[in-house]
């Protein structure tokens, strides 16, 4: 057999997101398979942007301060693309596999841009992959994609190298070949209850450390499901289902054990010494009450502080209570959009507000701190419209709000909507989540959206006798910004100060 060497690449935002559970995935298949080595270049560490997303969400009072050079932590020294090709050049890999999504693909893009010449196969996977496969191949930078899950096809493309054999048959791949392009056929979806424990071994020990709530954690994700059984129209989950059903392969939406769950939540806590439990589900209480009971008997055993997401209708005031009493650190809820009609026609949430109000009047009841997620600048929208978002955001009892510009992300209902009227191009690069629109629209600027977001927490906290001040702080001007400023440091005091309800 070949020995075979394997670069993995995550691009990423500056000091943004916990190590990615599917390169940890891929690493525990691959890492004892005799004659394979492997790396990883990531890029989070490096300071590659002015500012980081968390700071932009920071200064946009939309998360507490934190500081992560009080665990010692800071940006490594270097240029990320001289020192992505130095390792490259001193590797020399025969198979680079990036793992991205639409946010971080233009920066992994410009990486595979550097060694485009390099003779080793160039692979890309991710969500994008899946659906927009010809966008990527079209690049000389990329041999092949993998559309779908990637842990199955890894160990098979892996294997077909270490034997000389042709990886032209390779489900799930498509692979440019002779001019032209063969598109595999995808294989059945890979059992989550049965895979190996992800292992992180391969990360930066750096990379172990995420802030929440002001505080710098030694924090790792736990997936407890795979997808989502929503139709959220701004979401891709419901087109890796149709995905999926369509090709016969399984059914996307996937829940694990509570059994496998506290596997690897013992397995993070004995291995790395985990403080903190990140779990990824789009609704961790998307169980049954059987499910439920026995979740909390399970994380009894740890009762480590954890962060989860939910849906208003799945809060109750039992449940609520239970998750607290053995741990619930804080909770993010996604109201999206504060005007119900807009909400149900549009984003395909059906939700209403007052159980959204219910939910969280629940919440603080129960002690549970919560983040709110917002979206500002959906198509067809319009300031009025945003606006429904901060009333209903006044109503409700939380402790941080986010609001993020509309991301058309491929394989939505929604991007296929902005496509049809005109606001973006077919070959958009989408931005950070964080750095704005990308929206053209004559009803909402991106401007208007922008100066939205930037004023989003002050308008959803502070006293209605401050909105005239704050709507002149929207403005990226010099009067704008000294008047942001100055509200900025009275909503600190009013809401981040050490009485503050969810200060840790």
């Amino acid at each position: 057999m070949k020995k075979i060497k394997l670069l993995f690449v995550y691009p990423n935002a500056v000091f943004q997101n916990p190590p990615p559970v599917s390169i940890a995935l891929f690493y525990a298949s691959l890492h004892d398979i005799a004659g394979l080595e492997i790396q990883l270049f990531d890029t989070t560490l490096y300071d590659i942007e002015a500012k980081s997303s968390d700071k932009v969400k920071e200064e946009h009072l939309q998360v507490r301060p934190f500081d992560f050079s009080s665990v010692g932590i800071f940006p490594k020294p270097g240029d990320v693309y001289e020192d992505f090709v130095k390792q490259v050049r001193e590797f020399q890999p025969d198979l680079i596999a990036m793992s991205c999504n639409e946010v971080t693909y233009p920066l992994g893009l410009s990486l595979l841009k550097k060694i485009e010449d390099y003779p080793g196969l160039k692979l890309v996977g991710g969500v994008l992959a899946t659906f927009a496969p010809e966008e990527i191949l079209r690049h000389k930078c990329v041999d092949m994609v993998a559309v779908g899950e990637g842990e199955g096809v890894m160990v098979d493309l892996v294997s077909q190298l270490q034997l000389g054999k042709d990886i032209a048959e390779v489900r799930n791949l498509w692979i440019k070949k002779e001019g032209s392009v063969i598109r595999n056929t995808l294989r059945p979806l890979v059992d989550i209850n049965n895979s190996p424990l992800p292992n992180y071994d391969i990360f930066d020990k750096a990379r172990y450390y995420r802030p929440m709530a002001g505080k710098i954690w030694r924090l790792f994700p736990i997936e407890t499901s795979r997808g989502c059984p929503y139709r959220c129209s701004y979401c891709n989950s419901p087109s890796q289902n149709r995905l999926t059903k369509e090709s016969n392969c399984g059914t996307f939406f996937r829940k694990k054990t509570i059994g496998r769950i506290g596997e690897e939540i013992r397995e993070v806590v004995k291995r790395y010494g985990a403080e903190y439990i990140y779990f990824l589900s789009d609704t961790l209480l998307c169980v049954s009450d059987r499910e439920f009971d026995d979740f909390i008997a399970m994380y009894s055993e740890f009762k480590l502080p954890f962060w989860c997401q939910n849906r208003p209708e799945m809060v109750t005031y039992d449940r609520m209570k239970r998750l607290k009493g053995v741990g619930c650190h804080r909770m993010s809820i996604g109201v999206e959009h504060g005007n119900e009609a807009f909400r149900k026609k549009i984003l395909k949430k059906e939700v209403k507000n007052s159980v959204i109000i219910e939910a969280f009047d629940i919440l603080d009841r129960v002690g549970i701190p919560v983040s709110i997620n917002n979206i500002i600048g959906f198509p067809g929208e319009t300031r009025e419209f945003a606006m429904d978002t901060i009333m209903l955001n006044r109503k409700l009892k939380f402790d941080t709000s986010n609001a993020y510009a509309f991301t058309p992300f491929r394989g939505t209902e929604l991007y296929d909507a902005c496509i049809q009227k005109g606001y973006i191009a077919s070959d958009s690069l989408l931005n950070c989540m964080t750095k704005g629109s990308i929206l053209k629209m004559p009803t909402f600027t991106k401007t208007e959206i922008d100066g939205l977001i930037k004023t989003f927490a002050l308008y959803a906290k502070m006293p209605e006798t401050y909105f005239e001040k704050i709507r002149r702080a929207e403005a990226e001007d010099e009067e704008g910004r000294r008047i942001f400023k100055e509200l900025s440091d009275i909503y600190k005091k009013m809401f981040f100060g050490p009485q503050s309800k969810g200060k840790t």
